[in-house]
């Protein structure tokens, strides 16, 4: 039986600490765990293995068509709490079209700006950095993945890979 085929993002709504705010884009991090390099008896070369929980820098971008009041908002010493709610549109075979939700929920710290260009009847391209510490992604309510770097929390599809960690820590 054919899965359902992801067909694009049709609606976007953009928060900053509950307060809605739009954008042009929003640029999500790339998630690389960070590894180790494994070898010796018994393995032939050698092997990357991740560590669970473990991320490389997270970076979020926001990008805005012009100079805003949310450009700065974003840029404050505080750290920023960013929620976005997307509708996502798939395939179903002998259903069509429907629509799924999405939520990422986002904590983090400005690590600059980019201020653009000022050209005369154009965008300025403005854009903030953010360094994520905290991101959860729900798809249709479900939560599909969970990293608080702080907290030592490190779950996906509701499995917690770093309870055994947090334990042995005196976290639990």
């Amino acid at each position: 039986m054919a899965q359902n085929i992801p067909v694009k993002l049709v609606g976007l709504r953009s928060f900053l600490n509950d307060t809605e705010f739009a954008t042009a884009d929003i640029t999500l991090p790339s998630l690389t765990q960070m590894t180790d390099t494994l070898s010796g008896a018994g393995i032939l070369g050698e092997l990357d293995l991740p560590s669970p929980g473990h991320y490389s820098s997270l970076e979020l971008g926001v990008a805005w068509k012009t100079i805003n009041t949310g450009v700065f908002s974003i840029a404050g010493a505080e750290e920023a709490s960013m929620e976005f709610r997307g509708a996502f549109q798939e395939y179903e075979v002998n259903k069509g079209l429907v629509t799924k939700a999405i939520k990422i929920v986002i904590r983090g710290h400005s690590k600059g700006i980019d201020l653009g260009t000022l050209a005369q009847n154009a965008a300025t391209d403005t854009s903030n950095t953010v360094e994520i510490t905290y991101i959860k992604i729900f798809i249709e309510g479900s939560s599909v993945f969970e990293l608080d770097k702080f907290n030592y929390i490190f779950r996906i599809n509701g499995k917690d890979a770093l309870y055994d960690v947090r334990k042995a820590l005196g976290y639990n």
